[in-house]
């Protein structure tokens, strides 16, 4: 195994671990993600990529928005983010937005992407903050 698929998998396991068991009923989170990225973008990929390998597994919803109108690997299914409400004004990339989806607020960011390990830490913390202040 590979260091980075070990690092992956134990930031995608806390991930997981910290979902409360209701949330992690598909269709029933009530957050979802959008990842504002580009094509020729390697950190964006490298985000969407962790991203894909973790979302799934924890069941969030996961909508990529793309600034040059081009899919994001390993997401083929994709929106321009240049008439997205909320990724159109995103100037840094990769960019991951937090909507509550009930009430269709943007709720929170996160901008760049280090290593796997520090971008899953990160979606974990925020994921944790949005639980104590009610929206999970």
């Amino acid at each position: 195994m590979k260091r980075r698929e070990l690092l992956i998998g134990t930031a995608m396991l806390s991930l997981v671990s910290f979902l409360p068991a209701g949330a992690q009923a598909i269709g029933e989170s009530s957050i979802g993600l959008i990842l504002v990225g580009a094509s020729w973008c390697p950190f964006c990929k490298s985000a969407s990529g962790t991203l894909f390998a973790a979302a799934g597994p924890a069941e969030l919803p996961v909508l990529v928005a793309s600034k040059d109108g081009k899919e994001i690997p390993p997401y083929t299914d994709f929106v321009d983010a240049r008439g997205h409400p909320f990724a159109k004004d995103v100037v840094e990339i990769p960019t991951l937005l937090f909507v509550h989806l009930p009430t269709q607020t943007l709720i929170g960011k996160i901008t760049g992407f280090k290593n796997p390990r520090a971008y899953l830490s990160k979606i974990r913390a925020f994921l944790t903050q949005a639980q104590e202040a009610g929206y999970v």
